[in-house]
């Protein structure tokens, strides 16, 4: 158990990934290395389609491992089976762009699903539970209406109460701020880095908020399918992305 708890939660290890097949199959991952401590909250940045959604969705066994190790929680996803993969899922809280709830379930039911997706039975205060994680998300008088009666912003908040409920061990985060105004996002992701240290949650995120940069404690940046540089909030904030290094893009840029 020891041995368990000092190794990283995220470990990413010579990771390539294609899309398409034949003539149309293309790089879109080089070699990436990457590593994230229990407890830590990285921030993956970079331009669109440089491969950051791409990561996420194979840490979250949603796709799977083509080239290289990936192990989440010290489980190895490289030629997982279905069994390993359902257990990696329920060590996870997703947060996606576009909040993905159901549409004809209420926000009280939307959050309650991320309790029923641990598959075991639901304590008997499930509700009371998600009712009090609506609370902290700042939706507690909203918590009996369905998708079509919430604003962008409130289904959003929906999501991260549902990846949060049942005290993950890691969230993966696709711009979970995007929907969000300064003060709600800058609010929500603060909560998820108390979480984060109270719990030793780790949290991979991918955003484009120069907004919440303070709060992260290690901010990752790519470009073209690879890992550029790694800097501390401090040195990151008001810098300039980095330009075009054609001496980076050799694949062997180790972020750990």
């Amino acid at each position: 158990m020891l041995a368990q708890a000092s190794m990283p939660a995220i470990e990413i290890h010579g990771l390539s990934h294609w899309y398409g097949e034949g003539a149309l199959k293309k790089q879109v991952l080089f070699d990436i290395d990457l590593s994230v401590a229990r407890g830590e909250v990285v921030f993956l940045m970079g331009p669109s389609g440089c491969g950051k959604t791409t990561i996420l969705t194979l840490l979250g066994a949603l796709r799977s491992v083509q080239k290289g190790e990936v192990r989440v929680d010290g489980v190895e996803l490289f030629g997982a089976g279905e069994k390993q993969v359902v257990a990696c899922r329920r060590k996870i809280g997703f947060i996606f762009q576009n909040h993905n709830l159901h549409r004809s379930l209420t926000a009280l039911e939307n959050v309650r699903m991320g309790l029923e997706a641990q598959g075991k039975r639901l304590a008997v205060d499930a509700d009371a539970r998600c009712l009090a994680m609506l609370a902290i998300v700042g939706l507690a008088d909203h918590a009996h209406k369905r998708q079509d009666k919430l604003s962008g912003g409130q289904r959003q908040r929906v999501a991260i109460a549902r990846a949060l409920i049942a005290d993950p061990k890691i969230v993966l985060a696709d711009e979970p701020t995007a929907a969000l105004d300064s003060t709600t996002g800058y609010e929500v992701i603060a909560l998820i880095r108390r979480l984060a240290r109270e719990r030793g949650m780790s949290v991979l995120m991918v955003t484009h908020d120069n907004r919440i940069l303070s709060l992260a404690d290690r901010i990752v940046e790519m470009e073209d399918g690879q890992l550029i540089s790694a800097q501390t909030p401090a040195s990151h904030i008001g810098r300039s992305p980095a330009p075009a290094d054609n001496s980076l893009n050799t694949g062997e840029v180790t972020i750990s």
